[in-house]
């Protein structure tokens, strides 16, 4: 699915608050499109960026979240318009 409008890529579909329970931290890509979560009590880091990693990339754009099942919802748009923005490119 290459981000149309109204519909989430199918990488973040799965995304929910059990999901995020699985490790600290996670990353992963589209390509080159690039992401990275990490989780501590209550919220989730969601970082994105292109090319490099993470603690290398010049191009990182991040948001909190809270750990909630809304704060996912709103990861989850949030992600989508970061790819969209990305294919933009």
């Amino acid at each position: 699915m290459e981000g149309k409008k109204g519909t989430i890529h199918e990488q973040f579909q799965p995304l929910t608050v059990q999901w995020f329970k699985r490790a600290f931290v996670y990353t992963g890509s589209i390509g080159d499109f690039r992401y990275r979560y990490a989780t501590d009590k209550t919220v989730i880091h969601a970082a994105t960026y292109s090319v490099y990693c993470y603690e290398a990339a010049q191009d990182k754009t991040e948001k909190d979240f809270p750990w909630t099942e809304d704060g996912v919802e709103e990861l989850k748009t949030w992600m989508q318009s970061q790819y969209e923005a990305f294919l933009k490119k």
